[in-house]
C-alpha cells in the first residue's frame, strides 16, 4: 500500500469523496432539494455523515486492498445512517417510510423498508462515488489518501454526527422533533451487525474474483439492467404495501433482487474482460432514473410538500458531468490501450 503526498490531485480526490456521495444520495435523489441541500447547517451535516463515511470505507479499500469486499462496508454503512443516526429502521413514524410505515414490521424492524434503504446507501452512497474517483484518478486507485490523523478526523465526523442523531432525530410534529428512541436491545443489534460487516470485510482482503464462467454482457445490457434495479426498490415494495399483498412477499421480493445483483457482482463485474464502457455504462444507468425525476420534482409532481426549486437544473448538471466523466475514462482507456500495443516486447 502507498501513501499519497499532499498534491493538488489527492486533494481533489478528497473533497470529491467529501461531497458527492451526499450531492447523488440526497440533492440528486431529491430527498434534500438546491434550498435545503445548500444551507450551511444540512451541507455540514452531509459532510460529517456521507462524507466521512464514504471518504472512511475508500480507504479502508485501499489500506486492505478489498475487491468485493467492498460490499460489506458499505452495507455497514447503510446501518449506521438508517439504523443508529436516523433509526428509521425501527421507527413507523418517520417521514421518509410513507406507504410502507410499519408494512413487514417484525421483531421491531420495519423490514421492507430497511432492505431497500441499505440497498439504496451501499450503493448510491458508497459504491457509485467511489468507482467514479478510481476511474476519476485512477493513478490514485491504489494509494491511501489519508495519514493516522485524516483517518481519525474522518472516523470523529461521522460518529459525532451518529450520535448526535440517536439522541435526538425522531418524528416532526409542527416546528419540534420529538425523539425517538428504540429498544436499546434494536440500537445494540444494529452495532454488532456494523462490526460485524468490518469484520468480513476484513477477512476477505485477501479474496479476490475474476471469472469468465459467462459470457460477458454488452455495455448497453449493463446499462438497462442498472436502469431497471431502483425502479424496481421504489415501485414494487410500495404497490404491494398499497394492495395489501403479505409483507412477507415484498421481503422475498427484495431478497431476489439483492442475490441478482450479487450474482450479477461476481459473474460480471468481476468478469477479467471488464472495461471501462462496462462501468460507465452501469453508473449511468445507476443514475439515469433519477436524473429522469428531477423535472417532476422541479414541479411538484412527486412531492408537493417539498420546495424542488432547481431540481432541474440539478438533473442537467448531473447528467452533463456523468457524460463528461464517461468521456475521460474512455478517453484515459484508449490511451492505455495504445501505450501497451506500442511498448516493444522481448523475444
Amino acid at each position: 500500500m502507498k501513501y499519497g503526498t499532499v498534491s493538488t490531485g489527492n486533494a481533489r480526490l478528497i473533497v470529491f469523496l467529501l461531497f458527492v456521495p451526499a450531492m447523488l444520495a440526497e440533492l440528486l435523489t431529491g430527498n434534500a432539494p438546491p434550498m435545503r441541500f445548500f444551507s450551511p447547517l444540512w451541507l455540514l451535516i452531509f459532510v460529517l455523515l456521507y462524507g466521512c463515511g464514504c471518504l472512511l470505507i475508500r480507504e479502508m479499500k485501499v489500506r486492505w486492498d478489498l475487491q468485493w469486499g467492498v460490499l460489506f462496508l458499505a452495507v455497514a454503512y447503510g446501518i449506521v445512517e438508517e439504523g443508529l443516526m436516523t433509526k428509521a429502521f425501527f421507527n413507523p413514524e418517520w417521514e421518509g417510510v410513507g406507504l410502507l410505515s410499519g408494512y413487514g414490521m417484525y421483531w421491531g424492524v420495519q423490514w421492507v423498508w430497511t432492505l431497500g434503504v441499505t440497498f439504496s446507501h451501499a450503493t448510491i452512497s458508497i459504491v457509485v462515488p467511489i468507482t467514479i474517483a478510481d476511474h476519476l484518478w485512477p493513478q490514485y486507485r491504489h494509494v491511501a489518501t489519508l495519514r493516522r490523523r485524516g483517518v481519525l478526523w474522518a472516523l470523529a465526523g461521522i460518529s459525532s454526527i451518529t450520535v448526535m442523531g440517536t439522541l435526538s432525530i425522531g418524528r416532526a410534529e409542527g416546528s419540534r422533533t420529538i425523539p425517538f428512541h428504540p429498544h436499546p436491545v434494536l440500537l445494540m443489534g444494529a452495532c454488532l451487525c456494523v462490526v460485524l460487516l468490518c469484520w468480513l470485510a476484513y477477512r476477505s482482503r485477501t479474496i479476490r474474483v475474476s471469472t469468465d464462467i459467462v459470457p460477458l454482457l454488452p455495455p448497453s445490457a449493463f446499462f438497462i439492467l442498472a436502469f431497471l434495479v431502483i425502479p424496481f426498490f421504489l415501485i414494487v415494495p410500495n404497490l404491494m404495501a398499497k394492495n395489501n399483498a403479505p409483507a412477507m412477499t415484498a421481503i422475498l421480493a427484495e431478497l431476489t433482487m439483492i442475490v441478482l445483483v450479487l450474482l450479477f457482482t461476481f459473474l460480471q463485474l468481476c468478469h477479467h474482460r471488464m472495461s471501462g464502457r462496462h462501468t460507465t455504462a452501469l453508473v449511468l444507468g445507476f443514475l439515469m432514473p433519477w436524473i429522469l425525476l428531477t423535472p417532476f420534482q422541479e414541479f411538484g409532481t412527486l412531492t408537493p410538500s417539498k420546495n424542488g426549486t432547481g431540481m432541474l437544473a440539478v438533473g442537467i448538471v448531473a447528467l452533463i458531468a456523468l457524460l463528461l466523466w464517461r468521456r475521460v475514462v474512455l478517453r484515459g482507456e484508449r490511451q492505455a490501450s495504445t501505450a501497451t500495443e506500442s511498448t516493444p516486447t522481448s523475444d
